[in-house]
């Protein structure tokens, strides 16, 4: 919730915080915590999609569990029945689908999370336009690598722009006379000095700061 600070300014950011932080920590609200995400980062994961990937991960892990014990003691009760051994065999063979099904949704998560975090806004899709999982790159421990290296010719296809956060352009300024592009005040001029416009830009973008405090004669 950091990034409301600039937003809201600290006194009344300090506000807010206090009472969603009251409204979590009361008991009857477990079930109904109050998270605030800035979705222009490009990182927010939907609720929906997070709790299915979830629910599927934990519903394959109990398989896994449950076919173990199940093989387990199969084998150590009935070593010589051939109908059982035989039963044993498919089980086996079930347990090692489920671990590669299992192996395939923690692949595929991780990879939708760097993919966000290069920019990609439909991570699914990108997948998908790839040619699925296994046209990407994961180590022993099933992360990701080179993601950056293989979404690249996706970011330089103008067709596919769309698919990726966009970098929003910096205000223009003029560096020569008292106003910037489109009107914009120069709040180092002369005539149009303004010291709260100053302490604004100086913040939010120095180099433009530099540059229109130089075209007014000023050194910062």
């Amino acid at each position: 919730m950091e990034f409301l600070k600039d937003i809201l300014g600290e006194d009344l950011y300090k506000q807010v915080a206090d009472a969603v932080n009251a409204h979590n920590g009361k008991p009857e609200n477990k079930d109904k915590q109050v998270k605030l995400a800035d979705l222009g980062s490009g990182q927010y994961v939907d609720k929906g999609k997070y709790d299915t990937t979830v629910a599927e991960k934990e519903n394959l892990s109990g398989q896994i569990k449950t076919l173990n014990a199940t093989i387990g003691d199969l084998k150590k009760n009935n070593a010589d029945n051939e109908t059982l051994q035989n039963t044993i065999t498919d089980l086996q063979t079930k347990l090692k689908d489920q671990q590669t099904a299992n192996e395939q949704i923690s692949k595929a998560y991780a990879l939708k999370d760097s993919l966000t975090k290069q920019g990609v806004l439909d991570p699914d899709y990108l997948i998908y336009k790839a040619g699925g999982l296994d046209k990407f790159t994961f180590d022993k421990e099933g992360k990701p690598v080179g993601v950056e290296d293989a979404v690249k010719p996706y970011k330089e296809d103008k067709t596919m722009a769309h698919l990726f956060k966009q970098e929003q352009p910096k205000p223009p300024y003029h560096p020569q006379g008292g106003t910037g592009g489109a009107g914009t005040a120069n709040p180092f001029a002369k005539e149009t000095f303004n010291l709260t416009k100053q302490g604004e830009l100086l913040k939010s973008n120095p180099e433009q700061a530099k540059a229109m405090a130089a075209a007014a004669g000023v050194t910062i």
